[in-house]
């Protein structure tokens, strides 16, 4: 059985960098034409925008835990300290450059109007609650983490039960997925289909994974977490269901279906943390898979630029089942030089403010 002790001691988790090159590359399948017909599952690769909720949910949550139990307390200040120089100049650095580029060389074009009128809520991370018509709509999923990151560890420090606080989030954000609440959404002014991540994604599966934070930190609900998901084959056959749950599930995967998902992903993410030598451990800590995962929010930031270019390479010709591969090589690319010569001295400085 996997042991408490050793996953409390744990600094790292070795599958978790396997998860994220797993999820960009569905995200970038998502995006470009890939030509290959191999069903639903080849449909929905933006739901690896998902898998990268539950993740953040859980490290996050599990790091502010740890930290209160060392310290005593959850310094605000070093976590947004550090969540500052992880996200932020990569961000805004694609947001204002994008933006000179759009706006200098077409100005009058229709590009450079939908970066005028998206400019403020990319720059303000708050691209979930509108629609961006640009190549950075995509910043929806970084609005919404961003907003996480601003709104719980708060909670998690000041709130006496934050348990409570997040069953009443997961109940509402359900609620509104479902529709229960359409009437209420449409006195605040928003659409049938607005705004679309409450409707589509919801804030489910960040939350789904601060619930498996705090299951995994308490010595009971890790038993029994491990009593269900710890036999070292659980990850492959949790794999497998998702991956035939993402075939046969119907072509609209609102209500039941999408919680189905993030319910298995969430175990899928347990059953890689309990225990390092499950039965995908190889492939996931393989090195090239853990660099993609490293390299995974800039390849997120970045990848539509090449997709764009990709997609201009196959309208002149190029044979459709090269463009994903390429996509991913130039994405690769891109994001380890701006990883190693742009991101890297803003990393640096994450360690004055470790915990």
């Amino acid at each position: 059985m996997p042991d408490y002790q050793g996953y409390r001691s744990r600094r790292t988790f070795g599958s978790l960098d396997g998860l994220r090159c797993i999820s960009i590359l569905a995200v970038i399948w998502h995006h470009s034409r890939g030509g290959l017909q191999i069903g639903r599952i080849g449909e929905r690769g933006f739901l690896g925008v998902d898998m990268f909720f539950v993740l953040s949910g859980f490290l996050i949550v599990t790091l502010l835990l740890r930290e209160r139990d060392r310290n005593g307390l959850i310094s605000l200040k070093a976590f947004y300290a550090r969540r500052t120089l992880r996200i932020m100049p990569l961000y805004y650095g694609v947001v204002l450059l994008s933006a000179a580029l759009f706006l200098g060389l077409r100005p009058e074009g229709q590009t450079a109007q939908s970066m005028r009128e998206g400019l403020p809520f990319l720059l303000t991370y708050t691209t979930n609650w509108v629609e961006v018509d640009n190549l950075l709509d995509i910043t929806w999923s970084l609005s919404a983490e961003e907003q996480f990151y601003l709104l719980w560890p708060p909670v998690q420090k000041y709130a006496g039960h934050p348990l409570l606080i997040l069953f009443g989030l997961l109940l509402l954000s359900q609620l509104i997925h479902f529709g229960v609440l359409d009437e209420q959404m449409a006195a605040l002014g928003f659409g049938p289909d607005e705004p679309t991540m409450l409707r589509e994604t919801t804030f489910t599966p960040i939350l789904l994974g601060v619930l498996l934070a705090h299951l995994l930190h308490s010595p009971e609900g890790f038993r029994r977490v491990s009593s269900l998901l710890g036999n070292p084959v659980t990850p492959a056959v949790l794999g497998l269901l998702l991956l035939l749950g993402l075939q046969l599930m119907p072509e609209d995967i609102k209500g039941w279906p999408r919680l189905t998902i993030h319910l298995l992903m969430m175990a899928l993410l347990a059953s890689t943390v309990v225990r390092e030598d499950h039965v995908l451990a190889p492939f996931l800590k393989w090195r090239p898979v853990v660099r993609i995962g490293v390299l995974s929010y800039g390849m997120y930031l970045l990848h539509m630029f090449v997709v764009h270019f990709t997609d201009a390479l196959g309208e002149r010709g190029l044979p459709t089942t090269l463009l994903f591969p390429l996509a991913v090589l130039g994405t690769v690319a891109i994001a380890e030089i701006s990883y190693r010569y742009y991101e890297t001295p803003f990393l640096k400085l994450k360690k004055r403010f470790a915990r």
